[in-house]
């Protein structure tokens, strides 16, 4: 089996740093669902990507580095626009922000009825990223596949990672986002997209709104340097990370969840990775580990290549 299917964007990012006054740009392949991918297959596992992508350049070297990394590239399909483009802006303390060429870009393209079945048939997870909600037909395509996966009873993982350049208004995003979280099992936010879907400034208090608004739904959240959150027995515990000096935090959110996600899924049944949900020794362990895989991401640039391998993890995690 596959141990996670990622549906949603696959774009190629190219960072944006300074260098003695001039910005400089370097490109590689990107976007978050297929940065987790890569995150678990070097680590170790396999998986598959549903995207889409242009019939250009820039769409066969997407292809070409999902393979270079072990991803299973049959579920991304040529669509007839272009190549979607990232532009990631870092700042001199390693954060980011983000612009985009997108009109229509070939992420939001693909659609409803390229859904296969077989996709989701033998995954153990089905991981989905919030960018394909933005816009139609990919919008329709995510949630068609979302039915798939809870038709094959397969554990739904869900990123926020909320762009606020690729929504017209933030409600629209979180409506999307609430609608998501409702049909998932595992779900990822930010500190800022805490605030976003509840208005509560606090994480630990925006967390267990969540928690309490979707009972069945384990959720988690990311502070950056500061680790990460998880509601476990009613109450939000905090996880701490290593310390490191950051360069650049474009892939540190996936590296987190795709290190999650490998956890989650190794030497798992479809079975034992539903009975993992409710093991808050296992979270522990897990976010542990997830945390000492985003802040190694954080010292290395760029977006694939930043990722850690297993033997990088064992190396940092605290004892």
């Amino acid at each position: 089996m596959y141990d996670v299917v990622a549906v949603g964007e696959v774009l190629i990012d190219f960072s944006v740093v300074s260098s003695g006054g001039m910005p400089q740009m370097f490109g590689s392949a990107g976007g978050a669902p297929a940065n987790v991918l890569a995150a678990v297959c070097k680590l170790g596992g396999r998986c598959r990507m549903v995207a889409g992508v242009g019939d250009d350049p820039f769409g066969d070297f997407v292809r070409r580095a999902l393979k270079a990394v072990g991803i299973d590239d049959s579920g991304v399909i040529q669509v007839g626009a272009r190549t979607t483009l990232a532009f990631v802006h870092i700042a001199p303390d390693g954060e980011r922000s983000f612009s985009f060429e997108r009109d229509p870009g070939a992420d939001t393209q693909i659609q409803a009825e390229h859904m296969r079945s077989s996709w989701f048939d033998d995954a153990k997870v089905v991981h989905f990223g919030s960018l394909a909600l933005s816009h139609e037909p990919a919008r329709s395509a995510a949630y068609r596949a979302l039915e798939l996966a809870r038709q094959h009873q397969r554990v739904v993982t869900f990123d926020v990672n909320y762009r606020p350049a690729l929504w017209a208004d933030p409600r629209a995003a979180v409506d999307q986002a609430l609608r998501v979280i409702a049909l998932s099992d595992v779900v990822k936010c930010s500190e800022e997209e805490l605030h976003l879907l509840t208005g509560l400034r606090h994480p630990d208090e925006a967390l267990l709104q969540l928690a309490r608004e979707f009972p069945g739904t384990r959720f988690l959240g990311t502070l950056g340097r500061d680790g990460s959150l998880a509601v476990m027995q009613g109450q939000c515990r905090h996880i701490p990370s290593i310390s490191v000096e950051a360069v650049d935090t474009t892939a540190a959110g996936d590296a987190f969840f795709g290190a999650l996600l490998y956890q989650l899924t190794r030497e798992a049944e479809p079975g034992d990775v539903r009975a993992r949900l409710q093991d808050d020794v296992f979270w522990t362990k897990a976010l542990r580990f997830a945390n000492t895989a985003g802040a190694i991401a954080a010292t290395r640039r760029g977006a694939i290549d930043a990722l850690p391998t297993l033997s990088d993890i064992l190396e940092h995690m605290p004892a």
